[in-house]
This record gives structure tokens, sequence and C-alpha cells, in this order.
């Protein structure tokens, strides 16, 4: 046994001083960039700087140049700056007049997100007609649905999370102080209350063992998956160099510990020793490894991404260690019901087991609900957001699973509760099929879960959403208009305007698109461009229309032959001007 004491001790000194590591940050948007998106220059820059919002990961951010002929100019893939990790810096040949595209694809240094891109700019000449615009069709990053196969691998993560680590609070705060308490009150009851120890410490064992295999290969699949999004791969091209990439840099170091701790537990799960009359030394010692094997998972989290890093990671820690003692302990607490269903002479009293899983219970979802709290104060900040963003929709979703867990958590606390201590054993089916439904919404709120880390949080989210400019739809008649403005800055702009027309014959009728400018509350002539067919059905302008901050009113008109005239005037803000840039 002491040579078990020095491995576990080894084991969770490596995973301290890698945990040691200052958490990283996630979800890399780009802030900046010289030669800023949209620019004309006189000369060619030696370089191409694009500082993002977060660190990246060198091993798998890059950048490219293209021509307006879609000519591959530099390769890349640049370098991240040592001194500055936010910073990818690309060295580009001279360049002829001419219209240029930067594309750019980085990795988060911390929980794996691909953010992607591209900075046009033109020599001697404005960037192509259009550049600005996100192109017909493109996502919008603040909808961007969750990525199935990576919001698969993180559920099957937080379930098997759940499984082995849920046993150990459960055998150490609920089984434990309730096996004293049965013994205070039943000395002469020795045979049974062995029995019961036995049965539900073998349980626990098998779900230390069972899970902790579970966490391994799902954390393989989730480590593999992240290595195909990182180098944009199949599976089966990411077990060789990018696996290897991956596991050299930091968020490696912490998958790697995690291996070892859940390994560890692997390892003790059958000599662990009765929970409720043996020693406890071993199980609290699980209990410190499991905590930290928590902890990679919340420095590889969204929380690592905030200002308040330090504080946020330890929240998201709480938040995740709450539902391990609650959600991980129902499996445990459905064993128990079920043995007392069947044996219930040679069960532990559910008036001694419930009490004691009520007092870890309600403290675990007042913890959820404060955590809760503070990471949507975190992620979201705003009720808009809710609606706005795939990660305010699923937080929602999860609110809500949440709050039916509660209800059916109370059911069991103010009516069952009270039957038990009333009517004892026999009341175990009915209160087993409220920890069965308990269990099952607890594995869809896990889902939701995956789907939150699987995608941008509201706040970063809906920065890469303004980045793209302004949107606004519109219907008249059978006639659909979409109006876009990037950057949507006082002076230069781009305009495009994407025409859904269902009249019969219409897209095949010769067509002009007009847009008209004024600003609300000023007396001035409305400013008049024609907009240009750009493809399909998209017509583009570009000029410096919005010469004040303010509201402007942008009058759309669609012109085609043998049909009347479409009009719908849109209301947009603009508010913020060109940024200050030094030509090179």
């Amino acid at each position: 046994m002491p040579r078990i004491y020095r491995l576990v001790a080894a084991a969770l000194a490596v995973a301290a001083l890698l945990l040691l590591a200052l958490p990283a940050e996630a979800h890399a948007n780009l802030v900046r960039s010289v030669p800023p998106a949209g620019a004309t220059l006189e000369a060619a820059p030696p370089s191409i700087e694009l500082e993002f919002s977060e660190e990246l990961d060198a091993s798998f951010s890059s950048a490219q140049l293209f021509d307006s002929q879609n000519q591959l100019i530099e390769k890349g893939p640049g370098q991240v700056e040592p001194a500055n990790s936010k910073l990818l810096r690309l060295i580009i040949p001279d360049l002829a007049k001419g219209s240029y595209t930067v594309l750019w694809r980085v990795r988060s240094a911390a929980d794996g997100h691909i953010t992607e891109g591209s900075v046009p700019f033109g020599i001697g000449t404005p960037p192509a007609a259009g550049s600005l615009i996100p192109p017909p069709g493109a996502p919008d990053p603040a909808t961007l649905p969750p990525p199935p196969l990576d919001t698969a691998a993180r559920w099957l993560n937080f379930l098997a999370a759940m499984v082995a680590l849920g046993g150990v609070p459960f055998a150490l705060l609920v089984w434990r102080p309730a096996y004293r308490r049965w013994a205070a009150a039943e000395p002469d009851a020795a045979d049974r209350r062995g029995e019961a120890d036995q049965a539900i410490t073998t349980f626990l064992r098998r779900l230390l063992l069972v899970g902790g295999l579970a966490f391994v290969l799902s954390n393989m699949l989730f480590l593999l998956t992240q290595a195909a999004a990182a180098a944009n791969v199949s599976l089966a091209q990411a077990l060789g160099l990018p696996l290897f990439q991956l596991l050299s840099g930091r968020a490696g170091l912490l998958w790697l510990a995690r291996l070892a701790l859940i390994a560890q537990l692997i390892v003790l799960s059958w000599r662990m020793p009765l929970a409720g009359g043996g020693a406890a030394r071993l199980w609290w010692i699980a209990l410190l490894i499991g905590g930290a094997a928590l902890l990679t998972m919340s420095m590889l989290s969204h929380a690592a991404a905030s200002q308040q890093a330090p504080v946020a990671v330890l929240v998201d820690w709480l938040h995740l260690a709450a539902s391990a003692a609650w959600l991980g302990g129902l499996p445990p607490l459905l064993a128990a019901l079920a043995r007392a269903r069947r044996s219930p002479e040679r069960a532990m009293p559910l008036a001694l087991l419930i009490p004691g899983f009520t007092r870890v219970s309600l403290p675990s979802v007042l913890a959820l609900a404060l955590t809760g709290l503070y990471n949507y104060y975190l992620h979201v900040g705003s009720l808009d957001l809710l609606a706005a963003t795939t990660y305010g929709r699923a937080l929602s979703l999860k609110l809500a699973l949440f709050v039916l867990l509660v209800a059916l958590g109370a059911i069991n606390l103010l009516v069952l509760t009270r039957r038990i201590r009333r009517a004892g054993q026999p009341q175990a089916r009915a209160f087993g099929r409220t920890v069965s439904a308990e269990i099952a919404v607890g594995a869809l709120v896990l889902l939701l879960a995956g789907a939150l880390t699987s995608v941008a949080p509201s706040v970063a989210a809906w920065q890469a959403h303004e980045q793209q400019g302004i949107a606004q739809s519109a219907s008249v008649g059978d006639v659909g208009l979409t109006l876009r403005i990037a950057p949507a800055q006082i002076g230069d702009n781009e305009f495009a305007v994407d025409v859904g027309d269902r009249r019969p014959g219409a897209a095949a009728a010769q067509t002009k698109v007009l847009l008209r400018f004024d600003m609300q509350g000023m007396q001035m002539n409305k400013l008049q461009t024609e907009a240009a067919a750009s493809g399909g059905e998209r017509y583009v302008a570009r000029g410096n229309f919005t010469t004040m901050g303010g509201r402007w009113h942008i009058e759309v008109v669609l012109r085609r032959a043998g049909f009347d005239d479409v009009r719908h005037t849109f209301e947009v803000d603009i508010l913020r001007g060109a940024p200050i840039t030094i030509e090179q």
C-alpha cells in the first residue's frame, strides 16, 4: 500500500507542475491588421501583421496571400511572434499594383477552437469590389451550429467524467456518514451493514474502473477530433504529425496530465476499501485526483479566455465539481435504491440514505446556480445575445433542463422523502423512477454542455459577427432584399444588396439597383449611387457616402424591366470611424 501512495503522490506532483502554467485564452478573433481590411496603399508593406484577441497555437496558425486572380502569391504559413503570441506575421514579396487578399486560419492556444477569415487590401488601387462583404450564403459567426463530431466527443467526455468521478464524493459525503448513523442507530445489525457496504463498494469500484476507461477513450477521441480540426484533415490523417504537434503544446500537456490522473484512478479502483466501514484515506486521495482531473478540463475551457482567467477557471472547476457531486452521485444512489427494492432487509435504510444525498445535492444545486450566473455574466452578458447566438440558445435550453432537474429533485425532497420517513423501504421504487428521470435529463444537460463548449461564447461570437459589418433584411411583396455594409464605419464602405425575387421571370429581366443615402435629422440632399452586378443576385457599390456618425436612411430601389419598382428604406447606425494606420 505505501507503494501506491508514492505513485499517487508522484502523479499529483507532476499534474500540479503542469497545472501551474497560466491558463491561455480561447477564441481568437482578429482585432487589428496592418494593412487594415479594405485599405489602399501606395506601396506594398514588407509584411502583413494580424493581431488576434487571444493567444495562438503556433503549430496550427497560418496565413496566405492571394491576388485578384486567386493566384497564390505567398503560401505562408507565417510566424507567430515569440514575444507576442497574439500576433501572426506573414513576410511578403514586393507587390505590383493590384488587389490582394490575405486568408488566415488560426487555432486558439487553450480550447482549440478554429477561426478563419480574410483581409483584402489594394496597392495603388482599391481592393476588389465586394471583398469586404461576406459572400452570399456565408455562415454568420453568431449562429454557427455546433460541430456534430466535436460536440459528441465533448459530450462523451463529460458523461465519462461524471461516471468515473461521481462515485467518490458519494462514498465520502453520502454513504459513509449515513453508514455511521446506521451503526449508531442499529449496533446489532453488523451483518446487514456489512452486506450493504460490500455491495455499494463493489458498485463504486466498477464505476471507477468502467468510467475511468471510458474517460480515457473519450479523451483519446476528443484529442483526435481536435488534431483533425486543427490540421483540417480527416481523423485517419490526424493520427500522424497533427496529433504529435497537438500533444507537444500546452493543451497536449494538460491532456497527458488528465490521462495520467485517470490512470491512477483506474489502478486504485479495485484497491478501494469499504466505502462505509473501511479506511477513508484512499477515498480522499481519489477525490483529490478527480478534482485535479476536472481542473485540467477547466483550464481548457471558455473560462481561460476571460480577462478574469484565474477566477473564471476556478468558477468553472466549481461548476464541474458540483455537477460530479450531484449528477455523478445519481447512479450509485440508483444502485442503492435498487438493492433496497430487491432486498429491503439487507439494504441501508432509505430514511438514512436519502437525507444524506440531499445534504450533498442541495449545496451542489446552489453552487451550479451561482457559478452558472457568473458564467452567463462572463460569456453572454446580455439578454439579447441569448436569442441572437448559438451559445445563448444552447444555454437557454440547458437552463430549462436544469430547472426540470431541480423540479425532479424538489419532488424527491418534498414528496417522496416524507413518504420514506413514514413507509421506509417500500418507497424505493417510486424514488428510483424519479432518480432514473434525473439521470436521463442530466445526460441531456451534459449534451448541451458539449454543444456550449464546442462553439464560441456569445460575446466572442457577436464580436466576430459585428466584424462582418451590418446586415439587414426586408421583404416587399414577393421580393426579399438584404443590405450589407462593411466595415460599417464613418467614411469609405462597401455596400451589397442581395436580391431574392420570386416573381416569375423577374430574375432574367434587365436590372438596375440604386442606393440613396440621407441622414436622419439633417437637411441634406440624398446621395445616390448605382450598385453593379457581382454575380448571381448580388449588387455591390463602394464609396464615401456615410460621412458622419449617426443614423442613416439607405433606400434600396430595385428596377426591373417589365416590373414595378421595389423600394425599401433601411435604417442603420454608423457610429465608428476608420482605424488610424500608418501607410507603409
